[in-house]
């Protein structure tokens, strides 16, 4: 019996390395990158633009998918900012086509949200409180979760935190690779002691979206139980990777000007991913394994 095939948008970025070897284990999945192809084989690699309609329309249309998981993002903030027209034909245009076509053919559909959507003025936020971005970036993803549910109420939209995984997973967005090379470059690493994130696991949040898909719709946030500041999971990654504690230095946002605003606290309430099964690693946990994996391979 053939597997239900699964296309997920962005499948050679962060996020989308840990979706697609999550999904690959129950479907058969088209995965869809940009410019650098994944170095997973178990699935289908596809080039594709998001931003091209036509192309985007041809692709589903061969496919004839049972899900789609729309990952592809310009997630860079100060990009958004500063480029905020050819931002938004990812983030949003791009988002349109896609939940349009899903909701023609009833496609369950699945876009990948943050929890900068929020203002940061006071943290655990919960699904239902009202949204209120303070960059480019949050306002074109606060955009484009609205849309979403008004062309296809039937669709899931994954709202997710600062996220950290495996350090071979490709895309600018491997905060913890990042982190890890420069501390062992001897570089000093500035830490924000007073930004607050509902930091998460990406395989714990991989998992709970590929068992989430079948079944959900509407807004549900899926983080890490844990809210902490950028300098304490610093501490925590410095510990799990014998990193040098020395070079980590504790700042605040106070000190900075920024091209894009930060906020405070966007920490999230899972409260409802909780009711559904979300069984989330503490980070702790989620380190482990990626010391784990980054041994093996």
């Amino acid at each position: 019996m053939s597997k239900p095939k699964i296309v997920i948008t962005g499948a050679s970025g962060f996020l989308g390395y840990h979706l697609v070897r999550e999904a690959a284990k129950m479907y058969d999945v088209y995965a869809l990158y940009h410019s650098q192809k994944g170095d997973f084989d178990a699935v289908h690699w596809l080039q594709c633009d998001v931003t091209n309609h036509i192309q985007v329309g041809d692709l589903l249309e061969d496919i004839e998918p049972d899900f789609i998981i729309h990952a592809a993002a310009s997630a860079d903030t100060n990009f958004c900012e500063l480029h905020p027209e050819e931002s938004r034909m990812i983030n949003v245009d791009a988002t349109i086509n896609l939940v349009g076509i899903a909701a023609d053919f009833n496609i369950p559909f699945v876009f990948t949200s943050t929890d900068l959507v929020f203002d940061g003025g006071r943290g655990l936020y919960t699904e239902d409180d009202t949204v209120n971005p303070m960059n480019a970036y949050g306002r074109q993803k606060a955009e484009a979760e609205r849309v979403v549910l008004e062309i296809y109420p039937n669709a899931f939209v994954a709202r997710l935190p600062l996220m950290f995984g495996d350090i071979k997973a490709g895309g600018n967005g491997n905060y913890l690779r990042r982190f890890i090379s420069e501390n062992e470059e001897g570089k000093i690493s500035s830490l924000f002691d007073d930004e607050y994130r509902s930091i998460g696991g990406a395989y714990s949040i991989a998992k709970c979206i590929v068992a989430l898909m079948p079944n959900q719709h509407g807004i549900i946030q899926i983080a890490g139980k844990e809210v902490v500041s950028r300098y304490a999971f610093g501490l925590l990654a410095a510990d799990v990777f014998a990193l040098n504690k020395t070079l980590l230095q504790s700042v605040s946002q106070n000190d900075f000007t920024f091209i894009a605003k930060r906020p405070k606290n966007v920490s999230l309430n899972i409260s409802k991913a909780l009711a559904l099964g979300y069984n989330p690693l503490s980070i702790i946990e989620e380190l482990n394994i990626c010391v784990s994996n980054s041994l093996s391979r």
